[in-house]
């Protein structure tokens, strides 16, 4: 069935590349899915789920009940596994026009890459905040009501976050973002969040770089880290 959680082989991630490359025709091909020389079935015969996504939000807890009794450490850095899921989830991470065409973006937001830009790829990413921060990441996660391809884009608050390992991977920071950069009655980013001047998520990621070296900002409460931020992040934003 082409629904069972499977991982690329070598062979099987090659020509999903090639696929990407040439444009990615049409669908994905059955095969590529799921005959062997290409895929290898996980344990268990898991189903994936073929849900319609609303935002990358809900595709992050899908990913988490989906892969939770899988061993999280080697899931997080298994290449076949994250191209395979972005292959299967392809028509909604870049689904086509009427025309038939797609907007295809940098290759290494469809298969796992090298781990410096492992928060671009469009699969892992929503699945590791999740696991991390649970309900709280999920400003970081939403769309637009009126966008039409909720799970092909991030955002470039989360671009700025996630780009710095230690600031993703914090509760404390993630909490203070939270408090900075959305809105506490819907849940939705706020206006300007994408803003790269003085306040911004970029230099909120440097502020708390120089911090950490004074403090252990990683198990500081959320209302503590606001207090020690300079004005900068002062009643703009809060």
């Amino acid at each position: 069935m082409r629904n069972l959680l499977s991982r690329f082989t070598a062979n099987g991630l090659d020509q999903f590349l090639k696929w990407v490359r040439s444009g990615a025709p049409g669908t994905v091909p059955q095969e590529l899915l799921e005959d062997s020389s290409f895929a290898e079935r996980l344990p268990e015969d898991k189903i994936v789920p073929s849900t319609q996504f609303a935002d990358r939000y809900e595709f992050g807890v899908a990913l988490m009940q989906l892969l939770d009794d899988q061993d999280q450490q080697t899931v997080s850095f298994d290449r076949g596994l994250w191209s395979w899921l972005a292959a299967y989830f392809f028509e909604q991470l870049c689904p086509r026009d009427k025309e038939g065409k797609r907007a295809l973006r940098k290759e290494y937001v469809y298969a796992l890459s090298e781990s410096r830009i492992y928060y671009r790829h469009l699969v892992r990413t929503p699945w590791f905040l999740v696991k991390m921060h649970g309900e709280r990441c999920r400003f970081l996660l939403v769309a637009r009501g009126d966008d039409p391809a909720p799970l092909s884009r991030q955002s470039y608050l989360l671009d700025q976050l996630a780009a710095r390992q230690f600031v993703i991977s914090s509760p404390s920071l993630i909490g203070v973002a939270a408090r900075l950069y959305s809105d506490q009655r819907t849940g939705q980013p706020t206006r300007g969040s994408g803003a790269k001047g003085s306040g911004s998520p970029r230099r909120l990621a440097l502020i708390a770089n120089q911090l950490s070296l004074t403090y252990d900002i990683h198990d500081m409460p959320v209302d503590r880290l606001m207090k020690i931020l300079p004005d900068e992040f002062g009643a703009r934003w809060r």
